[in-house]
């Protein structure tokens, strides 16, 4: 039976997570920028877009807009979030930690799958790792 006694302890647990939580939400794009990012006609105004929003800082050192790369966008992007999720799991205690490190394990064993079957194919290892997801990165 529980008296809500948990809550006098909250804040020395979860409280500063919960707060860097609340904190990246404010990073989210809103409506207006995914209708911007909807009608960017090409992917170098695509990236301009980008580089506007949190995701700044991850894309600003890219190749100039004639040589973007979907893929190295892409990759930008995930590590951003990588990023945060290993920023909240160092601040996080139990359970909270565990359950964010349980969350990229199937990144990682897509990464280890992702890897096997490029080596299998005689693929350029260097290739492999560069098409890695950098969410299951370990």
């Amino acid at each position: 039976m529980s008296y809500g006694f948990e809550m006098n302890t909250f804040n020395i647990h979860d409280g500063f997570p919960e707060a860097t939580v609340r904190a990246l939400g404010k990073s989210f794009l809103r409506e207006a920028d995914y209708e911007s990012l909807r009608r960017a006609a090409n992917l170098s105004e695509f990236h301009t877009l980008l580089a506007e929003t949190d995701y700044g800082k991850y894309i600003n050192d890219m190749p100039d807009a004639a040589n973007l790369d979907v893929n190295d966008l892409k990759r930008r992007l995930y590590s951003k979030l990588r990023d945060e999720i290993e920023y909240l799991t160092g601040q996080a205690s139990e359970p909270l930690s565990g359950f964010l490190q349980q969350m990229m394990h199937c990144y990682q064993i897509e990464n280890v799958v992702s890897y096997i079957s490029g080596v299998r194919t005689n693929l350029n290892p260097e290739i492999i790792k560069a098409s890695m997801n950098p969410l299951g990165e370990f």
